[in-house]
């Protein structure tokens, strides 16, 4: 195991003191969510052509009154979204969006795609949070700029922009034992601006719980015990660089460094003592965006990637599985995608061309003798989409047509042979989607503005789908994509102050030839195209700010997710793990001098499997959080109290992981911020 980076609290307000004399805090909020339409602003021109935006939610991310915080914490306040946790702060969680399997969810880093064609699925735990400055949630389509829309919607982060003089660092400690430091630098050199961002995460995890030994209806055996191995310690490092000018085109070039090592505690009622795993993940980007050419009527935009990851297991008494496993599994991703948007300004158009080319590499290993390394297996999938826009004069209506193919070829076919690990063989196995989508916007009044969008989606089936995995997963190479189609439409609302908002959205969702995995063997699980889904319902949300610094968000989510399948056992039962309602409440007092909150967070019961057995019934969740900012030393130094959980809730979110109940963080907050170098 590597060893980690931290700075002394000492050291740190030491740094960041020696600029506070022209300092000043930034209050922004940093779990405010605001719903916003996409804009393309072009420079220098009477009536500019805006995009037209799906329903997204924007959170801004601002560290200044940041605590211990993950990307989870931060999505799971917008309307559609459902986040599901394996433990607590640092565990595996993923999102689901609008009843979407977490496979189904792609997510971005800065325009770099982050899920794995071998696994299909991001851990919420393993991204940045304290270098970004915003994340974007798509809950019925995409922009064009993405290679992947998205079946069940894409999460995009973007970290913060270079330049604009900032240096601000934090220290954070609390329950079980953890600690959170985070730096962060910003400003310009000459003409170059730049943004480095590190941040350190570790805890014991050790909290109590409530062991019901696998027998849930019989509480007489039931016992409070600590949670075991499941320490972790992450450390992030992340850094972009713009070149304003270079010949005309605006270069920019970026990295994102990424380790984590934690141990993998089991369920409840069976904890493990060795069992563990570490995650090493590299990126770097570089994009081109080109002066206006042909009188400002074109803009292009050019885009390559890179990202490589190691996931490293550990099992040496084989606590999990079936036998011992070692593995040092590597996975490389190399792509490149060019964006051209060609505007006619006398016809109110815009045409958008986007392609995209995208290599990956996953070669497994396990020290394990009997089990060896595995061959390459590899994936290229070609993009290639286009959007035409139209705005009628006046503004008031915009309409929207696109179309998206995507393939996929692999080097794996079937039949796969019996007894023995996947192998390659002659022929690739290829797959390839094709999607519609259409929309419209109407501005029925300055403040009012009506939204309405459908769009197809595919997903590729994964490596590991097709390929199998050596004891335990046997590879199917006749799978297809699944597919699905968002149709929603909805209402929004602003304020003539810009202190508030509310929004109103229907959206139904149909999703067909889901990927399921059945029982093959005794020990064996083998996927097929089995499934579909059908998912309609309801997403609320409102925010006003009082000029007394009061401020009250909220949003609800009604949804009736259910299985569409052809078995008559499965048939019209609600989707595994997604609530009917969902409740999210957050009021916070600014009073100068210290900001006072309250958040409060409802979930229904949810089913955990797909029969819907009564006793496989979650209770309701309810959760109450309270914190407070304080100025220490106006404009420079700050404190963040937190208490999560105050009532001290006893959930399990996923069967058999358990999550904390009550805890406290503290968090110090040094900041200068400065116009110029």
């Amino acid at each position: 195991m590597g060893r980690f980076l931290i700075f002394s609290p000492l050291t740190l307000f030491l740094l960041l003191v020696q600029a506070g004399a022209e300092s000043s805090i930034n209050q922004t909020d940093p779990r405010v969510v605001v719903v916003v339409d996409t804009v393309e602003v072009v420079a220098d021109r009477p009536e500019p052509l805006e995009t037209l935006s799906t329903f997204a939610t924007v959170h801004l991310v601002e560290a200044s009154v940041g605590g211990v915080e993950t990307v989870a914490d931060v999505i799971e306040d917008g309307v559609g979204v459902h986040v599901r946790r394996y433990g607590g702060i640092g565990a595996y969680s993923t999102a689901s969006i609008r009843a979407s399997s977490p496979g189904q969810v792609e997510i971005y880093l800065d325009g770099v795609p982050l899920r794995s064609g071998q696994w299909g699925v991001v851990s919420l735990a393993d991204l940045p949070l304290d270098g970004l400055e915003r994340i974007e949630v798509y809950r019925s389509g995409a922009p064009i700029r993405f290679g992947t829309a998205g079946i069940g919607g894409l999460i995009n982060l973007v970290s913060r922009s270079p330049g604009n003089g900032r240096l601000l660092g934090s220290v954070s400690a609390g329950s079980y034992d953890t600690w959170k430091i985070d730096l962060l630098r910003s400003g310009t050199i000459g003409e170059f601006g730049y943004v480095l961002s590190y941040h350190h995460l570790r805890s014991r995890g050790d909290y109590e719980y409530l062991d019901r030994h696998g027998t849930p209806e019989n509480p007489d055996d039931d016992e409070v015990v600590t949670r075991s191995n499941n320490a972790f310690k992450q450390t992030d490092l992340l850094a972009r660089v713009t070149i304003p000018s270079l010949s005309g085109w605006r270069v920019e070039l970026a990295g994102d460094w990424f380790r984590k090592e934690s141990g993998i505690p089991g369920i409840e009622n069976v904890q493990t003592e060795s069992v563990g795993y570490e995650v090493r993940r590299d990126i770097a980007r570089v994009s081109a965006a080109s002066p206006s050419l042909l009188d400002g009527g074109v803009d292009l935009t050019l885009g390559a990637f890179y990202q490589r990851r190691r996931d490293l297991f550990f099992n040496p008494e084989n606590e999990v599985g079936f036998h011992r496993s070692d593995t040092d599994n590597t996975t490389r991703v190399y792509g490149g995608n060019a964006l051209a948007t060609f505007r006619w300004y006398a016809v109110r158009q815009m045409l958008s061309l986007f392609g995209e080319v995208r290599w990956e590499r996953f070669v497994p290993k396990d020290e394990n003798p009997a089990i060896g390394t595995g061959f390459t297996r590899t994936r290229r999938t070609e993009t290639l989409s286009f959007e035409d826009r139209f705005v009628a004069p006046g503004d008031r209506l915009e309409l929207l047509v696109g179309y998206r193919f995507q393939e996929a070829v692999d080097n794996f076919a079937g039949p796969e042979p019996i007894g023995g690990p996947p192998v390659p063989l002659d022929e690739p196995h290829r797959a390839t989607f094709a999607g519609r989508s259409f929309g419209a916007r109407l501005h029925l009044h300055p403040r009012v503005v009506l939204k309405a969008n459908h769009t197809r989606y595919g997903r590729f089936p994964t490596m590991l789908e097709l390929f199998g995995a050596s004891g335990y997963v046997e590879g199917n190479s006749g799978l297809t994509p699944e597919r699905g189609a968002t149709t929603d439409a909805g209402i929004t609302i602003r304020s003539a102050d810009g202190s508030g908002f509310f929004e109103a959205v229907l959206f139904r969702a149909e999703r067909e030839n889901l990927v399921v995995f059945l029982q093959n063997s005794q020990r064996t699980v083998k996927a097929q195209n089995l499934e579909s889904a059908l998912v309609h319902g309801v997403e609320l949300s409102a925010r006003h700010v009082w000029e007394s610094g009061l401020e009250l968000a909220a949003g609800y989510t009604l949804g009736n997710a259910r299985n569409t399948g052809p078995s008559p056992t499965y048939h019209g039962k609600r989707l595994p793990y997604e609530p009917e309602h969902d409740l999210f409440v957050k009021t916070a007092l600014d009073l100068g001098w210290v900001e006072l909150r309250h958040e409060y967070h409802y979930q229904s019961g949810a089913y955990r499997d797909r029969a819907n057995l009564p006793e496989n019934m979650s209770p309701p969740s309810s959760v109450h959080d309270v914190g407070a900012v304080i100025d220490v030393v106006p404009g420079l130094v700050s404190l963040n109290l937190e208490v999560r959980n105050v009532t001290d809730e006893q959930i399990v979110d996923v069967e058999g992981y358990p999550l904390p109940g009550r805890t406290f963080f503290v968090t110090l907050l040094v900041e200068s911020v400065s116009n110029a170098e």
